[in-house]
């Protein structure tokens, strides 16, 4: 697993049918797909509690197969987000902290993230802030705008920065910049193109945490601009003492954890006493490829 020692680097999932036999080995069952992939990063996203909140045994499963020093970024319910909108979840929330209870208890929880809704605009101030003030300080969050007018570069969004600052959360940085840079190479990059935001970026820390999502095209050499557009800034904060996470999203997610690998090292480049990317699958055979080939002469 990449150390935390200086941040935290991942995927939104930590299953993929195509990381079998390139990130992982070709004999992983999908039941040690997470085991596999804490080999590796050393955070995920928890996206999957957006959608329902599994059985607490599963949350105990979890931490049981992931090192000391690997974070879940769990999501918020959309019961809480979408369906509520805020308002009147209690019972909600109250389940949902509960999951980051144990996590916490298992020193397995990184910053929760509370994804807003599309239609969820600077006029629902007051119903984001009553709910954010309700929410224990004894866990880190960030906060994901969507609607267009959190960034006015203006009074609404520097509300919105000092309620954060205030409260000692992070406002997510998502930047599909690379995705929408050119025409969709397949039918992957369409759909994403078709589903994912184009939400103004801003490339600032509110608290100690800054949380990043990175949504990059397919083919990694198209994405090489904004890996080195970001790396300075990532390393920044590193050395500022911050613990930067940073999550990588492809179209198709085969190419996430490539995505991932190279930021690091155009952020290794800049540091260079960071530890090298743990090696996938794929790079093991290439060296035994290698070495045979060798031992043949």
């Amino acid at each position: 697993m990449l150390a935390p020692a200086s941040y935290h680097i991942g995927c939104p999932v930590w299953t993929c049918r195509d990381w079998i036999g390139t990130v992982f080995d070709r004999n992983v069952e999908s039941s040690d797909s997470l085991r596999e992939y804490a080999a590796i990063f050393n955070t995920v996203e928890a996206n999957s509690i957006f959608y329902a909140i599994p059985p607490l045994a599963n949350i105990e499963r979890w931490m049981a197969e992931t090192g000391p020093g690997f974070k879940f970024c769990p999501k918020f319910p959309k019961t809480i987000s979408h369906e509520r909108r805020l308002a009147d979840a209690t019972d909600e929330t109250a389940s949902f902290l509960k999951v980051l209870e144990i996590l916490d208890h298992g020193e397995r929880l990184g910053p929760s993230f509370l994804q807003l809704p599309p239609s969820f605009n600077s006029n629902n101030f007051d119903v984001l802030e009553k709910y954010l003030e309700t929410l224990p300080s004894d866990f880190n969050y960030a906060v994901e705008p969507r609607h267009i007018t959190w960034y006015d570069k203006n009074d609404n969004e520097q509300r919105l920065d000092d309620l954060l600052q205030r409260l000692d959360m992070d406002k997510v940085i998502f930047d599909s910049r690379p995705l929408f840079a050119s025409e969709p190479a397949d039918e992957d990059e369409a759909s994403a193109q078709s589903r994912k935001p184009q939400t103004p970026v801003r490339k600032l820390a509110l608290s100690q945490h800054p949380f990043l999502r990175f949504v990059g095209k397919n083919e990694l050499s198209a994405n090489l601009k904004w890996l080195k557009e970001w790396a300075p800034i990532i390393n920044k904060w590193i050395l500022e003492g911050k613990r930067p996470f940073i999550f990588t999203h492809c179209p198709n997610e085969a190419y996430a954890p490539y995505f991932a690998r190279a930021l690091h090292e155009q952020i290794k480049k800049l540091n260079p006493l960071m530890q090298p990317f743990p090696a996938f699958a794929s790079d093991t055979k290439t060296v035994e490829a290698n070495q045979e080939q060798l031992d043949l002469f």
